[in-house]
């Protein structure tokens, strides 16, 4: 998945945009807080890093106001900046649209792209509904369009290695998969309200912001299809401070548990929350096959422990290989082997590996079509609270 190694004589002296063939992808990001921040540095270093056949030109900054979007322009490196969205989409001029606006207009602002004939990147989780995101993936497909979301994730060198040595047969039939994302942001009831604790604009908690990501992983990692999951939710601070001296009604969970049936016969548990005392950021995944097993966790993102049963028997135990060697996928374009890496380079991966794809006419993903799998388990887990019933998956991404 990583581009070859390139001696510092081999990477492109820095050119001006009037001396620089390559043809430009001219790029509107929609939303600039959290997510944009991530993306808007992801752009800017990414052809600094990776060799790519198009010329990045961040063109817009597109906010609900305008002398926000504009400062945030400035910070982030775009030209320039707009309120208004049905401008910039039907500017002809603009290629690719990166959402990173919260979930509920997630669906609005991709419809719009993609009939405007836009290549389209989204934050996760893609929408609010399988609804939403069928129709998503459905549209993309039918204007041709390059599509993906942004589950980062999947680009750590050492999770990138992790799907090698599963598809290459190192730790046999999976049988069983592991998985927890914890955080404790929310942990204090005194926490603040926001768009991520209200229903209407992030669809769930802990469950859409933290097991999409380890949904995600899973199907990535293992090839695993989801088949049927039984879920459990519990929110434990009903009202937080809305910031203006009130209280705001919290209508998602803070803490989402399930179980999942695979095809195949493989089994699975995941656990999210957001109240996680201690945990900052544990999203961490084990993978247990029939000829050994292999554990990452993101708070030591460049570390991947592997097992394998073809060891000497008297030399058996997991080991911890350190993920930051040109060997290793994406390290090679960083740094000598050996400095580490962090949570920012696995978006600047995305990006090097979507415009590779769009050039070269490769698959990329996740596309939509892997947002839509991730959203069928996600409505299945939360049919699942209401029923206290195992629910099925449903047919596959299309």
């Amino acid at each position: 998945m990583a581009a070859p190694r390139r001696s510092a004589a081999d990477r492109p002296a820095a050119r001006t945009a009037g001396d620089d063939p390559r043809p430009p992808l001219r790029i509107a990001m929609v939303g600039h807080a959290f997510m944009g921040r991530a993306h808007a540095n992801a752009f800017r270093q990414a052809e600094r890093f990776f060799p790519l056949p198009r010329r990045l030109e961040l063109a817009v900054v597109v906010g609900r106001d305008r002398a926000r979007a504009a400062a945030a322009a400035r910070r982030f490196g775009f030209a320039g900046a707009s309120a208004d969205l049905a401008a910039v989409l039907a500017d002809p001029a603009i290629d690719l649209v990166d959402i990173a606006t919260p979930n509920d207009s997630h669906h609005a602002v991709a419809m719009a792209a993609l009939r405007a004939g836009k290549h389209v990147l989204c934050e996760k989780p893609l929408a609010l509904s399988v609804a939403e995101a069928r129709a998503m993936a459905t549209l993309a497909r039918r204007r041709r369009r390059r599509v993906g979301v942004w589950h980062n994730y999947r680009r750590a060198p050492a999770v990138a290695l992790a799907a090698r040595l599963i598809a290459r047969g190192d730790i046999g039939v999976v049988r069983q998969v592991r998985a927890a994302y914890l955080q404790d942001w929310l942990r204090d009831p005194q926490a603040e309200a926001s768009w991520r604790t209200r229903r209407r604009t992030a669809g769930s908690g802990a469950h859409g912001d933290l097991n999409a990501h380890l949904i995600d992983l899973v199907r990535a990692l293992t090839g695993l299809e989801f088949e049927a999951v039984t879920a459990l939710q519990q929110t434990f601070t009903r009202q937080r401070p809305d910031g203006r001296g009130g209280k705001a009604r919290v209508d998602v969970d803070d803490a989402f548990c399930f179980l999942a049936r695979f095809r195949g016969g493989a089994i699975g548990t995941f656990e999210s929350s957001r109240t996680a005392t201690g945990r900052k950021n544990h999203n961490c995944i084990e993978v247990y096959g029939d000829a050994g097993a292999l554990r990452w966790n993101l708070e030591r993102l460049n570390e991947l422990e592997l097992f394998r049963c073809a060891d000497a028997a008297d030399a058996q135990g997991f080991r911890t290989i350190l993920c930051m060697d040109a060997k290793h996928p994406y390290a090679a374009n960083w740094w000598p082997d050996g400095h580490t890496i962090g949570y920012e380079h696995t978006f600047v991966h995305h990006v090097a590996d979507f415009v590779r794809a769009l050039h070269d006419g490769t698959p990329f993903h996740p596309d939509f079509d892997d947002g839509l799998a991730v959203q069928r388990v996600l409505d299945a887990g939360l049919r699942s609270t209401a029923t206290g019933r195992w629910v099925e998956v449903g047919a596959g991404a299309r």
